[in-house]
């Protein structure tokens, strides 16, 4: 049987016309799916699984008790005026008429309230009722003279198209209800943050895209000037991204922040295919026809480049592991990408120049003498380290092993604040309400039972909450069905559940309702100070203790809930996801190595990825760059793309050694070969990654940092670690007459090319 090589070679010597229109039609397929991709907001189900527990029970909480609210900041230079607060009072009163509003708290709701039903109609009568009404109760709304708020409650099941329409209404009732000169209304809260956020991410993809190609056709223009139809990698990954992103929209998978990340890792990862396919084709075309190039090409690199990008898709697969679905996005996006891209570049650079004809330039065309001397270099460089191998090795796994040693002193950081621009409009307006209504935390509880309301079950929340402000300082407030039915009953708890209902139905809705539905559902809803990652995932830890050791009344049950308790765990989660994602993509490419070539020198290339993953960990805690759910990535990440470096240069390495070469010879001419090829893939490769550097998102920032650290470790492990490698090995078992060996035909041990034609 034929390797799928060698009949995808025959094919296209064949029949080229009708490969190209199979590659047309599956563009177009492809493409098909990209209007349906859609952005999906930094929420907590980009922390958590919608369907995991903690995930329907954010959820719940949600739904019952409220999502987020939208809140209008009404600036100017006076905004207690008369005027200003009819302008005010028109506002929440049509506001409060669109659909989907539940309720609207504003100043003047409060002045009516202290007036009798009505406005006060003079600035004294303002100030005499303002001087009345509580601190706390004021602070909400407003905290001077320039500065006041209006928050919008929404009904708690919307979803995000009623969401985005209410939102739509609001800002067009803003825009057209005319105020006082001077008095602006800016719009806040969760739902216009989501909404601009998504802006964000759109313009950030255009960016991206837009810089990352840019820095390939710059890097392509110089590096890969020695062939001829130079840019035809930056047509292979164009398409490459085209198919992958248009599958991705035909499996209706939304696009978050983390896949954007994806963009530039895909591109420079496409380019690579790109590049080695050209470069290959580009050393066989000189002394063989088109079609025999093609063949040659396709049935040498084909099957080597395959088992490079399997490990590559096998690091992003461990991804898949990750208990954070950011991290799962990301992973599955860039797995779909580096498919796709190979198989782009493998079709696309020998058909195009099956059809288009190809000659190679000449040296005076090509100016290729640097090219020339930079092979010739780092194959000196190789033999050099050949000769002396434990030196490199001790220099090179001695820094390594410090990293490893370092791992834990790398900090984790999954704060969204830290993650968003900081100059976005809608973090900008935020920010200014929290400066008015103060930083502050909630952690709420989650009880759920058959009879929340008894004395019982009243009685254990009020000595849950009281235990747990007691013993963390941190807590500053309150609020529950209990310190409700204490607040309505002179601070006590009555001892009858009769007593109890009648309370509780004395008590308003609106603020029974936050904390309590049906009986049988009711939120804890602890207030902290502004708490940093750390001390939430303390918080958290010691609440599920406390509640443990309470012991809820038989039947009841409660748990932390809510953003505070996903971000508290997501300091555990994201080292935990780490290490067993690393683990993961470690095991399956040993797997997939010793299943492909069955012999234990098929391990070699692993070695310098081994070290490499503890020079990163070494140069994140020398730059101070922090664990993100993104950055977590790259443990695995690494794995497959150093091995792509490292499996091409033992292969090439083999290559020579089959055509009867010394040991020494065939390191430096396979290393001359291909290492040429692999710095300027590698090059263009950096260079996609480095534009995420540029990003406004911090998050995609740091990631960026890491994987072009990453790239350039992967360069240095292949051409400088992975000969020092081959070497200690080979010269080991069997000496310089290893060269004189043929070696077992790997093509018959891989599974798509049982035997040779």
């Amino acid at each position: 049987m034929r390797s799928p090589f060698a009949i995808l070679a025959q094919a296209i010597n064949s029949h080229p016309w009708i490969v190209a229109g199979i590659l047309v039609a599956v563009i177009l397929i492809s493409a098909s799916g990209l209007p349906n991709l859609s952005m999906k907001s930094t929420g907590y189900d980009t922390f958590v699984w919608e369907d995991s527990e903690e995930g329907l029970r954010i959820d719940k909480y949600n739904e019952i008790f409220g999502k987020g609210k939208i809140i209008l900041i009404i600036g100017g230079s006076d905004v207690l005026s008369v005027e200003t607060l009819k302008y005010i009072d028109t506002l929440c009163t049509d506001i409060s008429n669109e659909k989907y509003v539940k309720s609207v708290q504003c100043i003047t709701e409060i002045l009516k309230l202290y007036n009798g039903g009505t406005l006060p109609s003079s600035e004294t009568e303002i100030k005499n009722i303002i001087n009345k009404i509580p601190e706390e109760q004021k602070n909400k709304h407003f905290q001077s003279e320039i500065t006041a708020l209006c928050t919008i409650s929404l009904q708690n099941d919307l979803n995000k198209g009623q969401e985005d329409a209410v939102l739509k209404n609001i800002r067009s009732i803003t825009k057209n209800t005319y105020g006082p000169p001077g008095i602006s209304v800016k719009i806040s809260g969760d739902p216009a943050y989501n909404k601009d956020l998504d802006g964000e991410m759109q313009g950030e993809i255009r960016t991206l895209v837009g810089i990352t190609l840019a820095m390939m056709l710059l890097s392509i223009a110089f590096l890969f000037s020695y062939v001829k139809y130079r840019m035809l990698p930056v047509a292979v990954i164009a398409i490459g991204l085209l198919v992958a992103f248009g599958i991705l929209g035909l499996m209706n998978i939304s696009i978050t922040m983390p896949a954007i990340g994806a963009f530039p890792v895909i591109i420079g990862l496409g380019i690579d295919y790109g590049v080695q396919f050209h470069s290959r084709f580009n050393d066989e075309i000189k002394n063989k026809n088109v079609k025999n190039a093609v063949y040659a090409t396709l049935t040498k690199s084909g099957p080597v480049h395959f088992v490079a990008m399997c490990t590559t898709a096998l690091g992003f697969i461990a991804l898949l592991s990750s208990s954070i679905p950011m991290t799962y996005d990301f992973g599955f996006a860039c797995t779909i990408g580096v498919i796709s891209s190979f198989f782009t570049a493998l079709v696309i650079v020998p058909l195009t120049f099956r059809i288009a004809g190809y000659e190679p330039k000449s040296e005076k065309e090509t100016g290729s003498a640097i090219m020339e001397k930079y092979s010739s270099f780092l194959g000196r460089l190789a033999l050099r380290i050949a000769k002396n191998p434990v030196p490199v090795l001790l220099i090179f796994g001695s820094a390594a092993i410090i990293g490893v040693q370092l791992d834990d002193k790398v900090d984790t950081n999954v704060d969204l604040n830290t993650f968003i621009p900081p100059d976005m409009p809608a973090k900008v307006d935020l920010d200014s309400v929290k400066s008015i209504v103060g930083e502050t935390s909630t952690f709420p509880v989650l009880v759920e039972g058959n009879d929340i309301t008894s004395t019982e079950v009243i009685k254990w929340i009020d000595e849950f909450e009281a235990y747990s402000t007691d013993t963390h300082p941190e807590i500053t407030g309150v609020t529950s069905p209990a310190t409700l039915v204490k607040k309505y009953n002179n601070g006590k708890i009555p001892d009858t559940g009769h007593e109890i209902s009648e309370i509780l139905e004395n008590i308003p809705d609106s603020e029974k309702d936050t904390v309590l539905k049906g009986g049988i559902t009711a939120v804890v809803e602890f207030e902290t100070a502004e708490l940093n990652n750390y001390d939430k995932n303390s918080l958290v830890t010691s609440l599920r203790k406390d509640i443990k050791w309470l012991e809820p009344p038989a039947g009841i049950s409660a748990s932390p809930t809510g953003m505070s308790q996903i971000s508290g765990d997501l300091v555990d989660n994201v080292g935990i996801s780490k290490n067993r994602m690393t683990a993961l993509g470690f095991v399956m490419i040993l797997v997939f190595l010793i299943l492909v070539y069955r012999r234990f020198e098929s391990l070699l290339p692993v070695i310098p990825v081994a070290m490499i993953l503890g020079w990163n960990t070494l140069i994140m805690y020398l730059l101070n760059i922090e664990y993100t759910p993104l950055t977590a990535c790259l443990g695995s990440m690494t794995i497959g793309l150093a091995m792509d470096y490292t499996i091409l240069i033992m292969e090439r390495f083999e290559e020579e050694l089959e055509k009867g070469e010394n040991f020494y010879m065939a390191l430096q001419t396979g290393v001359s070969k291909i290492g040429s090829a692999i710095t300027i893939s590698g090059a263009t490769t950096l260079l996609g990654f480095s534009s995420m550097i540029l990003s406004d998102f911090n998050v995609i920032k740091m990631f960026g940092e890491t994987t072009v650290i990453t790239i350039f470790f992967s360069l240095v492990g292949g051409v400088v670690v992975m000969p020092a490698v081959l070497s200690l090995f080979y010269r080991k078992t069997t000496g310089d007459k290893f060269g004189q060996i043929k070696m077992m035909d790997k093509k018959k041990q891989f599974l798509l090319k049982k035997t040779a034609d």
